[in-house]
């Protein structure tokens, strides 16, 4: 239990067995919400599940940087866009806010993937904290996608907009905290130490603009199946449907 609960040995490995292995099953998860989208609407139990999900990969991986006396403000502030979308989804499904759908779907839902296929990890497979890890982003991808099938939300392109601006003023904040208390949250001082989409996109500063670039072009991709339409009405349209 020490072992398993302790801090962790850097013995993690990206696309090793362990990582395609949860990989495969988040998307199996994910394409069983497609499948079952009309056997889920109404069934509470999802949300429940979802919700719960998410409050407790949060409050555990405070628990467990508390427990190894290794939380500190620079690292464990829920400042990481991630972080934001992990509390976000939780105010999403407590709230079932439309305009807040709009941010955890572009930015939850593309950043969490991102995360997943390159992670910000070093515990070794089944760890506590590899386990949390892919929890917290599998139940932000879920909760996206819940709300985008399940639920039928839409997005106009205002509203598409309107996030991204909302993504820069956050940035912006995140960035003055940065220079405040020496962190590298949303990683705009530095890359990350771990293999990244940004070894790709140049040197520091360039390489936020060229990320931003890059995020526009995931949001437009899943923009499209949860575009509003001018004649849309709940009533006659399920979103994808069959």
């Amino acid at each position: 239990m020490e072992n398993w609960f302790g801090p962790g040995s850097s013995g993690f490995k990206m696309f090793g067995t362990e990582h395609v292995f949860i990989l495969c099953l988040i998307f199996i998860v994910s394409v069983t919400i497609y499948v079952l989208r009309f056997q889920i609407i109404g069934k509470h139990v999802v949300k429940t599940v979802l919700l719960m999900g998410l409050i407790f990969s949060e409050v555990s991986y405070h628990f467990w940087a508390i427990y190894n006396d290794m939380w500190n403000v620079k690292y464990f502030l829920p400042l990481q866009l991630c972080s934001l979308n992990s509390l976000l989804s939780i105010v999403l499904l407590l709230t079932d806010n439309r305009k807040l759908f709009g941010f955890v779907y572009l930015f939850g839902l593309t950043g969490a993937i991102q995360g997943l296929l390159t992670p910000e990890l070093y515990q070794e497979p089944w760890h506590f904290r590899f386990i949390q890890y892919f929890i917290a982003h599998a139940f932000i991808v879920w909760t996206a996608l819940y709300y985008g099938i399940i639920k039928s939300y839409r997005i106009s392109w205002a509203r598409f907009f309107m996030s991204f601006l909302w993504l820069n003023v956050y940035a912006l904040g995140v960035y003055m905290i940065n220079i405040l208390i020496g962190a590298n949250y949303m990683f705009l001082m530095k890359k990350p130490d771990n293999a990244s989409l940004m070894d790709y996109l140049g040197p520091h500063p360039l390489y936020i603009l060229s990320l931003e670039f890059v995020a526009l072009c995931f949001c437009l991709l899943v923009f499209i199946p949860v575009k509003e339409k001018s004649n849309f009405t709940r009533k006659d349209h399920t979103l994808f449907k069959a």
